[in-house]
């Protein structure tokens, strides 16, 4: 079935065709003909070909403007299958099964492996992946792909991992090839902020909006780009320079955003203070042992020491906004990640730096929110990458 369905969707007004039914649900002949601009019998010989397919059905009746009721048609939610992966090194990775009409109907975690290699990580995955199917009692000849999330940067054409700053065991890794010889599925591979960025667009607070920046600030600070609709590349937002006396960073630069305004630049500030003998509410403990999650436990006590630390890192990730406003021109910023997520101000501190300091002319159509989907944000991206090649660019 899979081979029939991968050589309709080679043709592009039936993406086009799908694309207008599950942004509408139920719709007829004539509905879908003025929307594309397809004669009636082009639609005609589409539909046909989707109901041989599977991948939708007949759904009742519509309304008659004289004559015969037109049918209605609606995407089959059952005839397909897609899987969305969230590879977050050091924490769960989280599983997301999805159905052909784009709805969330299982989910699961497991614990990382002990070794953060790929070899390891690709045996928790496939694990993963079958207890997801048999959670959904569905067979792997209903997957039509899988999207994995994999922190950056990579190359998204040959799925490879290239440079993560942070993962030495993950350099120059062919993710996509060594999954697809593992699993029999074919894989797509991106980096998470990308991902969560797709994920707000599709299902989230990005809907309808073409040129949006998604910011994800938590231990370390990622991004992903969408202009004109379509995801760019492997932008390093965190990664620019904020202040070029500032200390090297992992990545070989000096000064980047990432060292002044992330979770990790906050246990560094933490950790500094204390030892210089400045007091907290907080019961910190020595400081070699400061983790990022004593530092949010520190935010939910209210911990004024922390707080003013994480004052900072805002003003800081306002000066990056200012960056992002002048250099992208978005219509919409969107802000997650665990830190942002857990404090709240940090948002408002920095999107008044950001206005403060950005172009005027930049600003008139400018919105700066919290992202909507939270954790779930990059398994949804990972789905939406997947589904791209069956309905477009959400």
């Amino acid at each position: 079935m899979k081979e029939y369905v991968e050589q309709i969707l080679r043709n592009v007004n039936t993406t086009k065709v799908l694309d207008f039914i599950r942004k509408r649900v139920r719709v007829t002949k004539a509905e879908l003909a003025e929307e594309t601009t397809l004669t009636f019998a082009a639609i005609s010989n589409i539909i046909n070909g989707l109901l041989s397919a599977g991948m939708i059905k007949e759904c009742g009746e519509g309304v008659s403007s004289g004559g015969r009721k037109p049918l209605l048609y609606e995407l089959n939610s059952e005839a397909l299958y897609v899987v969305g992966i969230d590879v977050s090194i050091d924490e769960q990775i989280r599983f997301g099964l999805f159905t052909f009409n784009t709805i969330l109907v299982h989910e699961l975690c497991m614990e990382p492996p002990d070794v953060k290699g790929p070899k390891e990580y690709i045996q928790i995955i496939k694990k993963g992946f079958n207890s997801l199917l048999e959670k959904g009692k569905i067979d792997d000849e209903k997957i039509l792909g899988i999207g994995v999330s994999i922190p950056g940067p990579i190359n998204s054409s040959t799925g490879e991992v290239v440079s993560p700053p942070n993962l030495p065991l993950w350099r120059n890794v062919p993710l996509k090839r060594m999954l697809e010889e593992e699993l029999h599925i074919p894989i797509k591979i991106e980096k998470d902020a990308n991902l969560s960025a797709l994920g707000e667009k599709w299902f989230g607070a990005g809907k309808e909006v073409n040129n949006l920046i998604y910011l994800f600030v938590g231990e370390g600070i990622g991004s992903g780009v969408i202009l004109n609709g379509t995801l760019i590349g492997n932008s390093e937002i965190g990664h620019c320079t904020i202040d070029s006396a500032g200390p090297r960073c992992n990545c070989g630069n000096y000064g980047c955003l990432e060292l002044k305004a992330s979770g990790l630049a906050i246990v560094k500030k933490v950790k500094e203070g204390l030892q210089l003998g400045y007091p907290s509410n907080y019961p910190y403990p020595s400081s070699e042992q400061i983790t990022f999650s004593n530092v949010l436990k520190a935010i939910d006590s209210q911990d004024s020491f922390t707080l003013r630390i994480v004052d900072e890192a805002a003003n800081f990730l306002g000066i990056g906004l200012t960056n992002v406003i002048n250099n992208f021109n978005p219509d919409l910023i969107i802000i997650g990640g665990k830190l942002a997520e857990k404090y709240e101000r940090m948002l408002e501190l920095s999107a008044e730096i950001a206005r403060n300091r950005a172009f005027e002319v930049f600003q008139k159509n400018l919105s700066i929110i919290p992202g909507k989907l939270k954790e779930k944000s990059i398994i949804m991206g990972a789905a939406a990458l997947v589904l791209e090649d069956v309905f477009g660019e959400g």
